[in-house]
């Protein structure tokens, strides 16, 4: 069976259009398609207070599952969005919703029917033959690789999308009794509020220039963490580790966008390094429930930050 890749060309909208002012009954309803190890899905309470009320020309830098643009979206709070993100699988996985959800389906309710009528010899088996397939050398179509990407997310352990320094998925097989693998009706929601929406493949280092060419008031950066410790989080990036320079750089680009006008906001680890790169701006503490543990009594929450640049003579 053939299974799922990235084209070169990744399909976007003109960024003069907007979002429609009326979303529908679908774009209500939306949320993530993807599981994300980090999602923002459950501290929307404690995040939306934060971010102006708009109508926003929002942008956000590394979206991952996306959490906090569905909300957003849902509540009619964005005149248009840039989303973008360093891994091909993400921008290419969001793409594909947009603009060719029914044949993702279709795509997924094959994976489905392979992986879920065989015993468990046979789903380990069809996983790690999926994982193995690699979109850098094989013909894959943007369907297929995203077919790929969201039946990985939801087969894997914990549904950690994690790369190694070659760019390549490794998590193991998570041996879920019955996974949702193609949950049509949340994929034809998402799929209606990223219409007028731009997706891109882009480094966080171009947001000033990005900022700059499309006219956006509004930045949310949700970076890999600081981990607390050597061995405490998970924090590959496309490929790599994001490193504390990264974390410097980052610092600095929220410096340019302050320069600019332009309103942000930064969620990372509480630690007094991250502290310490943002202690200019306006840094608030929220708790966040930390599922990712080997060990079932070291979940629970966790202390992050959340930083803004609100400060007079910044309309917020």
């Amino acid at each position: 069976m053939q299974v799922v890749a990235l084209d070169s060309q990744v399909s976007s909208y003109d960024k003069r259009s907007s979002l429609p002012r009326q979303p529908s009954v679908a774009e209500e309803a939306a949320r993530p398609f993807l599981k994300w190890v980090g999602g923002k899905g459950k501290l929307l309470d404690q995040l939306l207070v934060h971010i102006p009320r708009g109508p926003l020309r929002y942008g956000e830098a590394f979206v991952g599952g996306g959490a906090v643009y569905f909300a957003l979206r849902s509540e009619r709070r964005l005149a248009s969005a840039l989303l973008t993100d360093l891994s091909g699988d993400v921008v290419n996985a969001h793409s594909t919703v947009r603009d060719r959800p029914r044949e993702l389906v279709a795509a997924l309710r094959a994976h489905e029917d392979a992986y879920l009528n065989t015993d468990e010899t046979g789903r380990a088996d069809y996983f790690y033959r999926v994982r193995a397939m690699r979109p850098d050398l094989l013909a894959l179509s943007p369907v297929e690789r995203a077919a790929r990407m969201v039946f990985l997310n939801r087969t894997c352990f914990n549904g950690l999308w994690r790369e190694n320094s070659r760019g390549l998925f490794n998590s193991p097989h998570g041996r879920y009794a019955q996974p949702n693998i193609a949950n049509e009706a949340r994929i034809l929601a998402a799929s209606h509020a990223l219409q007028g929406t731009e997706i891109a493949r882009a480094d966080f280092r171009r947001w000033p220039e990005l900022v700059a060419d499309h006219e956006i008031d509004f930045v949310y950066l949700d970076p890999p963490y600081q981990p607390l410790s050597a061995t405490s989080s998970f924090n590959a990036y496309s490929g790599g580790t994001f490193s504390p320079a990264a974390q410097r750089e980052l610092a600095d680009v929220c410096g340019q966008l302050d320069r600019m006008g332009v309103r942000w906001m930064l969620s990372n680890s509480d630690c007094p390094f991250v502290r310490d790169l943002y202690a200019r701006w306006n840094i608030h503490t929220i708790a966040a429930p930390r599922a990712i543990n080997s060990k079932a009594d070291a979940r629970g929450n966790v202390n992050e930050v959340l930083v803004t640049n609100r400060r007079p003579g910044l309309a917020w």
